[in-house]
């Protein structure tokens, strides 16, 4: 065989592998059925529940979901009283801190011997997408859980402003993920 012959060979392969691919496409290529899919429709968003003990983590999660919408949705954005096309509503059902390591204490310092040295949060929520004309559930997405750590320094003071970027960190995770979930299903 000659190398121009082997060469035409590999050209050949480096072309057809890709069509021979393991059933992977991309999914803006794939045609939507769901007719919460068209562009342009209206989409309110009903605040969030709080069925928590943690007061105010439903205003994280509800700016985090209309900023999801606005950058990266089909929809139009309308407010709180509008009448639209279909309407997004969600429940905050778990609010979660526990703690995953504890302290030994530092140097000739006991006392702090036991504490918290690192804070789990855990969210659990759920989200229902309706229509907007006859108030039909299209969509109904239960126990999405979501969870981030931080170290916990000994300044006490900082605890609850960790906490609150944690929870706005959550918020941000929970918009994109359901969203994703929502507007990449493949039918």
């Amino acid at each position: 065989m000659t190398s121009h012959l082997i060469c035409r060979i590999v050209i050949a392969l480096a072309l057809l592998l890709p069509g021979l691919a393991c059933g992977y496409q991309r999914l803006d290529r794939v045609p939507r059925t769901a007719a919460w899919m068209k562009k342009g429709e209206t989409v309110r968003l009903a605040r969030f529940k709080n069925a928590t003990r943690k007061l105010g983590i439903e205003e994280s999660f509800t700016k985090a979901l209309e900023n999801r919408i606005v950058a990266a949705s089909p929809w139009t954005l309308v407010s709180q009283g509008s009448s639209s096309r279909w309407v997004l509503q969600g429940t905050l059902e778990k609010y979660e801190v526990r703690p995953l390591g504890l302290s030994l204490g530092t140097g000739g310092v006991k006392a702090s011997a036991g504490t918290a040295s690192r804070i789990e949060v855990v969210v659990v929520a759920s989200v229902d997408l309706l229509d907007g004309q006859t108030g039909a559930v299209l969509v109904h997405r239960r126990g999405l859980t979501f969870s981030n750590q931080y170290r916990l320094d000994q300044n006490f003071a900082s605890f609850d402003n960790r906490e609150l970027l944690v929870v706005e960190s959550l918020a941000d995770d929970f918009a994109e993920s359901f969203l994703t979930q929502l507007l990449e299903a493949v039918e």
